[in-house]
C-alpha cells in the first residue's frame, strides 16, 4: 500500500495532549491525515495506524481488526516501561517511543516492535534546514528552558544537571519552569533556542527527551550524557553515530562550554562545521527513520 492512503486513528484527548503531532504525521508518515473518530464503513480492508498516549483502547484495536484492517499501533508516552503492553500482541505492527532494547524486537513470531524517535514539538518546527542561522550569528553559547528541578528525573539527572548549571555563569542562558511543559510558550522557547549554539539536553522522566529533537530541529547542538537511544543501530545511531557531543557527567558542562566559547573566539569554523554535520545528520536520519516505517507498513 501507499503511504498517501494510510490513515492515523487517535483520540481527541490524544491529538490535544501529544506535542509531536506535526512530525508524527508528515516527518513519519508521509502526511497521512489524523482520523479522530472511527467509522468501520469507511476505512475497511487497510492498515491504519492507531496512535495512542494514554491507556491502549483493545475495544478499538478490535474493532479495525474485525474490519479487515492491519493494525499498526504508534505508543506515545511510555517513558518508563511501565504502560501495558500486553495488546502489543493484538496489533500487526508496533512504533513506540522510547528506547527499550528488550521492548524493541524483530523476533518472528512476534509482533515488530520498531523505535520512532519523539520528535520535535509542533511550532518549534518544521524548519527549513537551509534556513537555520549559522553558529557565529547566535548569541548565545549555551540556553536551557525547563523543569530544572524534576526530582523524578532518570538517575536523578536534572539534579545533578542543575548542580552544574549554577556554575555555567553567562555561557548558559537558565530559565527554570514550573513542571513538565510549563510556563513558556513555544514561541518564546524556540525563539531562545535558536539564538544558541548548544543546548544541554539532560534526562526527564527518561533519558530520551523532546528537547533533543528541539535542539536539532532549530540547529543548536544537542549536548547529553551517553545513553542507549544514542548508541543503538535500532535508534538514534541506525545511520552512523550520532554527531553532537556526549560528555561523561554533567559536572564536565561548565568546562566544556568554557572550551566551546574560547573556541568560538580562536576558531568558530570548527563548530561552525560541528553545527552543519547535525543539521545535515538529523535531515538524513529523518529520512532514514521514515523509509524504515514505511517500509514496515508497507509488509503487512
Amino acid at each position: 500500500m501507499s503511504m498517501t492512503s494510510l490513515q492515523i486513528v487517535a483520540t481527541p484527548d490524544t491529538l490535544n495532549a501529544a506535542l509531536e503531532t506535526w512530525f508524527i504525521q508528515n516527518d513519519l508518515l508521509g502526511g497521512a491525515p489524523y482520523n479522530p473518530g472511527f467509522d468501520p464503513e469507511k476505512i475497511r480492508n487497510s492498515t491504519v495506524v492507531y496512535l495512542e498516549l494514554g491507556e491502549i483502547n483493545p475495544g478499538l484495536i478490535q474493532v479495525l481488526k474485525s474490519a479487515g484492517n492491519k493494525v499498526a499501533l504508534f505508543h506515545m508516552g511510555d517513558e518508563r516501561a511501565d504502560k501495558n503492553s500486553v495488546l502489543y500482541s493484538a496489533c500487526d505492527l508496533v512504533i513506540r517511543n522510547y528506547y527499550f532494547s528488550h521492548i524493541v524486537s524483530t523476533v518472528t513470531g512476534a509482533p515488530k516492535v520498531l523505535w520512532a524517535p519523539n520528535g520535535f514539538r509542533t511550532g518549534v518546527g518544521p524548519r527549513s534546514a537551509s534556513a537555520l542561522k549559522q553558529a557565529d550569528q547566535r548569541q548565545a553559547i549555551a540556553a536551557f528552558l525547563g523543569w530544572i528541578n524534576n526530582a523524578a528525573s532518570y538517575q536523578g539527572e536534572r539534579a545533578s544537571f542543575a548542580k552544574a548549571a549554577a556554575l555555567c555563569g553567562e555561557n548558559l542562558f537558565v530559565m527554570p519552569s514550573n513542571g513538565f511543559a510549563g510556563g513558556y510558550n513555544v514561541g518564546l522557547y524556540s525563539a531562545i533556542l535558536e539564538d544558541s549554539i548548544f543546548a544541554p539536553c539532560p534526562a526527564g522522566n527518561s533519558p530520551e527527551t523532546i528537547r533533543l529533537y528541539d535542539a536539532l530541529e532549530v540547529g543548536a547542538i544537542p549536548i547529553s550524557l551517553k545513553h542507549d537511544f544514542l548508541v543503538s543501530e535500532d535508534a538514534l545511531a541506525a545511520i552512523g553515530p550520532v554527531p553532537f557531543p556526549m560528555i561523561d557527567s554533567w559536572e564536565e558542562l561548565p568546562s566544556y562550554l568554557v572550551q566551546m566559547k574560547s573556541m568560538m573566539g580562536t576558531n568558530p569554523a570548527e563548530i561552525i562545521k560541528l553545527q552543519a554535520n547535525c543539521i545535515d545528520w538529523w535531515t538524513r536520519y529523518k529520512q532514514a527513520i521514515a523509509g524504515r516505517i514505511s517500509d514496515s507498513i508497507k509488509q503487512l
